[in-house]
């Protein structure tokens, strides 16, 4: 009988699990052993049924094997240390203040976080007219629960979103927390869904509030009598398994509205995971953990059939065959601003009519993410081809990017290219080193978006065609060369570690509003679609972003004499036109350094 290796615990799955009963716990040993695959198939088969091989096992299970062992493939533990993996966690005392880990929250500047210093956000400036009725903050050690309290309503935080901060110190997320609220209507007395908290926050600015909870005097709205219809009523809290779940957890099982309105989850059962590991959550209350966070299975698919198979590699998306338009697709799924299809219930690419997730695949009939866009997801520019909501890859799709064929598999240069998705080891995960192209492809090349050589990877030789990918890998002692080519291709002298990023490509070519498209906004948009386009809360026009000003000339130097605006949101003040004007004689028709008069 074929036999295959995995952490012995994973496959212990009691045969009896169901909702409402426990399923083996990671206490047992993580030694590695032989596991007989008919057991592990009638096992599987008992806690999924019909659905038992296309069923997920989490990234603990794939880990057992792409660990670095001997024999299997590279390490893929890094896994743990991504945004990816701690996006979705159950707040634990033992991590309180720990990024990445615990409830982060720290208004009060204690050794503690908030929650355990039971924090009344009425003494919080931003809740300073909640008086009495501001959100109370609790934690009781005895069970290890985090509590926020609203009035005379008393939820239990189960899960807390983000809250972590980039390998170099910057890129401090703030914190949201996610309540599951008690009512009158259920068999639980819970609300069934989860729902964003009243309040959330930031690392910069404390705790502010989030709308849906209070009337306009500050006053709660619900209370003990409150039912699960009216928690999803018009202007109620937003649920999360409504709007985000989708995309914050590995694997739908199921997911429906039930009669009362709440949007209702069912995922896959975590089966093997360490009991101090806050990355699981029991997401619908059924006293399981799911496997919540964005883990292994989401972009390579579900895993049973692998590991069923014994390994078998072509029972498992392996992105790096497919082409590059679809690996980017893969990350996509989640990066877009998309719907569900037919009916946009979800806010993810989802099958209304089947019930299906959008899910890769590595044979078989590929579902294109442009069909999830057409559901009036996306706002635009006055050129009415920029999105002005867009994700990363709404935005990719529009680049030189993601319409190439000199990338993957004679396709699109997919998004791995640039980032690391096993690992954290770079700020944005991108990636430390890269392979030249062609002739070149045994010379590594270190990179970074600091210092240009991550784009250089890719674009010396045709882009900067007195450079080689020998010296952008021997950056040090080519820096005057490397240096004088971009300096030529930017008009701008060659600093792009300085605060001001001169000649850094990502200044430019991803400013706030191009993003992934990788395109410089050129500031004679901002003259011409000036009455078009997207239009504020007040119904007036806010005008088109342009790049020059967006990463630069509006905030961080005057060299013009007009001033800075360091909050740049319309784009039709006398101060932005007027910017634009003098920066589209550099930039523009008849530009003299980037002349964009379209040829006769």
């Amino acid at each position: 009988m074929r036999k295959v290796l995995v952490v012995l615990a994973a496959m212990l799955l009691a045969s009896t699990a169901l909702a409402g009963t426990d399923l083996v716990r990671s206490h047992l040993s993580t030694t590695v052993a032989k596991v007989d695959i008919a057991s592990l198939s009638a096992k599987l088969t008992a806690l999924y049924g019909a659905d038992a091989a296309a069923s997920y096992l989490g990234s603990q299970v794939c880990l057992a094997c792409h660990n670095g062992s001997a024999g299997f493939p590279a390490d893929r533990s890094g896994w743990h240390n991504t945004f990816h993996a701690q996006m979705m966690r159950r707040p634990m005392g033992q991590y309180t203040l720990k990024y990445g880990m615990g409830v982060i929250a720290n208004q009060a500047h204690g050794a503690t976080d908030d929650f355990m210093v039971g924090l009344n956000l009425s003494a919080i400036g931003a809740f300073s007219a909640y008086g009495a009725n501001a959100p109370v903050l609790s934690y009781n050690a005895t069970n290890d629960t985090y509590w926020m309290t609203i009035g005379t309503l008393k939820c239990q935080v189960v899960a807390t979103l983000a809250g972590n901060i980039e390998v170099d110190g910057t890129g401090i997320q703030g914190q949201d927390y996610l309540l599951r609220v008690p009512v009158t209507d259920t068999p639980t007395k819970l609300s069934m869904a989860l729902y964003f908290a009243p309040a959330s926050y930031s690392p910069a600015a404390g705790w502010a509030p989030a709308s849906g909870w209070y009337d306009s005097n500050y006053n709660p709205k619900y209370g003990a009598t409150t039912t699960s219809s009216q928690l999803v009523a018009s202007g109620g809290p937003q649920s999360h398994t409504r709007s985000c779940v989708g995309c914050h957890v590995t694997g739908i099982r199921s997911i429906s509205i039930n009669a009362a309105g709440e949007a209702v989850f069912q995922g896959y059962y975590a089966t093997l995971y360490n009991a101090n590991d806050p990355m699981y959550v029991d997401y619908n209350g059924d006293g399981n953990f799911e496997l919540t966070s964005i883990g292994c299975e989401s972009c390579h698919g579900p895993g049973a059939q692998h590991v069923l198979a014994g390994g078998d590699p072509t029972k498992i998306v392996d992105p790096l065959t497919l082409t590059g338009a679809q690996s980017a697709e893969i990350c996509g799924r989640c990066h877009i601003r998309g719907k569900s299809v037919p009916a946009g219930t979800w806010a993810w690419p989802y099958h209304d009519d089947t019930g299906t997730d959008w899910i890769p695949q590595q044979t078989g009939s590929w579902v294109e993410l442009t069909t999830f866009q057409g559901t009036g997801a996306l706002n635009y520019w006055g050129d009415g081809v920029l999105p002005s909501n867009a994700r990363p890859w709404d935005q990719y799709v529009l680049s030189g990017h993601g319409q190439s064929t000199y990338g993957q598999n004679g396709s699109a240069v997919p998004c791995s290219d640039c980032h690391d998705l096993h690992n954290n080891q770079q700020v944005d995960q991108i990636v430390t080193s890269r392979q030249g192209e062609g002739s070149a492809s045994s010379v590594t090349i270190p990179t970074s978006p600091a210092n240009d050589t991550l784009c250089l990877s890719c674009h010396v030789g045709h882009t900067f065609p007195t450079l080689t990918a020998a010296m952008a890998a021997d950056y040090a002692d080519n820096l005057d060369a490397i240096g004088d080519a971009i300096s030529a291709h930017t008009n701008h002298p060659y600093a792009p570690q300085r605060m001001m990023g001169l000649s850094n490509c990502i200044t430019c070519h991803m400013s706030a509003d191009g993003g992934h498209t990788w395109i410089p906004l050129s500031p004679q948009n901002t003259l011409t679609y000036a009455t078009s386009g997207v239009k504020n809360a007040s119904g007036n026009y806010v005008g088109y972003p342009n790049a020059c000003a967006n990463s630069c000339h509006n905030t961080l130097v005057n060299i013009f004499g007009l001033g800075l605006n360091p909050t740049p949101s319309i784009w039709t003040t006398t101060y932005a036109t007027s910017l634009a004007t003098i920066l589209q004689t550099y930039y523009g028709p008849g530009g003299t350094w980037w002349n964009t008069t379209p040829a006769p």
